[in-house]
């Protein structure tokens, strides 16, 4: 793929701060290739959204900081029909890792501005408003999410997230939950419930289940019921032996069209790493949303 004009959206604070790097490293490879190159740092007082109100002009879109940033730059390139490259710069980067971006944003800026293969991402969307490439979730995961400060990550990186699992994990809340499935209605007690379009967990090479894929035009709706008494010995014996998650503490079901969650008592919700709101929700599938840039194998 010829590429003569690229757009690098950068995050200069996103997880170890690595932004300014990666802009002066893509500056440097796109001089020696005669790539005519536009940068534009995130800003507080402006939204991606609007960095991106051009997006259909240029060749590729390089997004450069950590999964929120990526989603933002997602949200703003759909239905614009420009590809979108990944460096890595964040505290979690599992989007990069779920497609195979190399984790040295060095290297991944390098391979961002190379010849690359297209593959078709699905997305979620949540309440027509917020596409998604990871997952969402309810309950537990997303009082996670909602806890640990920017600060945390920035000081302790993924151990940030760790340690708030682990102090909210000592009184597990759950829910009841009235789920609606493509018009299949069921009612769950659960301590969280994710709509995952990725197994990748961004810890350690864990996995959800692999049958949870990035490209099958549809989502996976994974219902959590384990409590701490009863199943930490289970969790304890995935994290340690790579196992997916064991099938007593996850129920998987295919999403096609959509889910809606409502929540007896209102949950908060997360998207990729950022906390959105609170139940209820309703989340449709967009298959073949956009395309994302991977390294061209040898």
């Amino acid at each position: 793929m010829h590429m003569q004009r690229v757009l690098a959206i950068i995050n200069p604070r996103a997880g170890a701060q690595f932004g300014s790097q990666a802009a002066q490293r893509l500056s440097q490879i796109a001089l020696s290739r005669e790539i005519e190159l536009t940068i534009r740092p995130t800003r507080a007082d402006r939204s991606i959204n609007g960095l991106l109100e051009d997006a259909g002009s240029f060749t590729r879109v390089v997004a450069c900081g950590g999964d929120g940033t990526i989603t933002a730059v997602i949200n703003g390139i759909v239905g614009k029909n420009v590809p979108l490259a990944i460096v890595p710069t964040g505290t979690g980067n599992v989007l990069g890792q779920a497609i195979g971006i190399n984790q040295d944003y060095r290297q991944a800026c390098d391979d961002a501005l190379n010849d690359c293969d297209l593959l078709p991402l699905d997305l979620g969307l949540l309440n027509e408003q917020i596409h998604f490439a990871l997952r969402l979730s309810t309950g537990y995961e997303a009082l996670v999410t909602q806890d640990t400060t920017r600060e945390m990550k920035t000081r302790l990186g993924k151990l940030a997230y760790l340690w708030e699992a682990a102090r909210h994990a000592l009184r597990l809340p759950s829910a009841r939950y009235r789920i609606d499935v493509d018009g299949a209605v069921m009612r769950q007690r659960a301590a969280s419930i994710w709509v995952a379009n990725t197994s990748a967990l961004g810890i350690l090479g864990l996995e959800l289940d692999p049958a949870i894929r990035l490209s099958d035009r549809q989502l996976d709706l994974c219902i959590f019921k384990f409590s701490a008494a009863r199943d930490m010995q289970r969790v304890s014996q995935w994290f340690f032996r790579r196992e997916r998650l064991p099938a007593t503490i996850v129920m998987r079901i295919p999403v096609r069209n959509y889910v809606n969650i409502v929540a007896a008592k209102r949950q908060p919700v997360q998207v990729d790493g950022d906390a959105v709101g609170h139940t209820p929700c309703r989340i449709r599938v967009v298959p073949d949303a956009i395309s994302v840039c991977v390294p061209r194998k040898p």
